[in-house]
């Protein structure tokens, strides 16, 4: 029995979800809240030294990091695959799932932390409690040391992580363009879109759409047929999305568009 240890709204989370979903796998649900840090507990480090979700047991043995999920789910259960036959696209899928884990994936962290409810829960925090979670950490205390726990980040690493999407984005149209669609390695969903899906939509959710509405319609057609897959609906259970969670603070698409005009003037002026 595959069991998977998990925050509802967490990316990486979803995008194992939906691998599961897609492969239609039984699996048993451990969801954890990360506001009761059990990701932090000793009992959960001993499976997952970094202290971070998604973790997969399959016969009692743990396997962490998200990509690292999908490669082993794909690896052994090969009833469906969702990697290219060719060997071309494969090692294209690939290449692709490092610059998502290396490039966007850090930097939706950025906006999801600013606009998405968490700068209201560690603002109410006190100071003792924020850092003694921070020294709890394996991974991930410099991204806590980063911002400011009651004000968030400066407007210059909001931005930073914009361009990153930006650029995100680009190569998205690009691989769309390049293989022919509808998907980003073409005719067949592979990995590559399940990978970078939570991504894209998260930043729609927190209402940073406008990022590529105009400049990559491409984008939003990929994006609403992803989302309208059955294993998304699936994957995508009630509090997935942030808006869902924090209804008074996260409005949905295109609410953010006054950051997101901000920042285009901010990058022309600069060119």
């Amino acid at each position: 029995m595959l069991t998977l240890y998990h925050f509802v709204q967490s990316t990486c989370s979803i995008k194992v979800r939906l691998l599961l979903a897609e492969k239609k796998l039984t699996w048993q649900n451990k969801m954890l809240a990360s506001s009761d840090h059990h990701h932090l507990s000793d009992w959960y480090l001993k499976l997952n030294p970094n202290g971070v979700v998604p973790t997969l047991l399959d016969e009692n043995l743990p396997i962490f990091e998200s990509t690292s999920i999908l490669e082993y789910l794909e690896d052994k259960y090969t009833q469906t695959t969702f990697r290219p036959y060719d060997h071309y696209l494969r090692s294209q899928m690939r290449a692709f799932l490092v610059f998502v884990d290396v490039w966007p994936t850090p930097a939706v962290r950025i906006p999801s932390f600013q606009f998405g409810g968490l700068l209201k829960k560690f603002s109410a925090m006190s100071d003792k409690k924020f850092f003694n979670l921070i020294n709890k950490r394996p991974l991930k205390a410099d991204f806590y040391l980063s911002f400011d726990k009651n004000t968030g980040f400066k407007q210059q690493q909001i931005f930073d992580s914009f361009a990153v999407i930006s650029r995100t984005v680009k190569r998205m149209d690009e691989m769309l363009k390049k293989f022919g669609g509808p998907w980003l390695m073409g005719d067949d969903y592979t990995l590559a879109d399940m990978a970078v899906l939570p991504l894209i939509d998260r930043m729609q959710d927190l209402g940073l759409d406008e990022l590529w509405i105009k400049q990559y319609p491409t984008i939003s057609k990929w994006l609403h047929d992803a989302q309208k897959r059955p294993a998304s609906r699936q994957s995508y259970v009630q509090g997935s999305r942030l808006s869902e969670q924090f209804p008074d603070i996260v409005r949905g698409p295109g609410s953010l568009s006054a950051w997101t005009d901000n920042y285009f003037k901010d990058r022309k002026a600069k060119l």
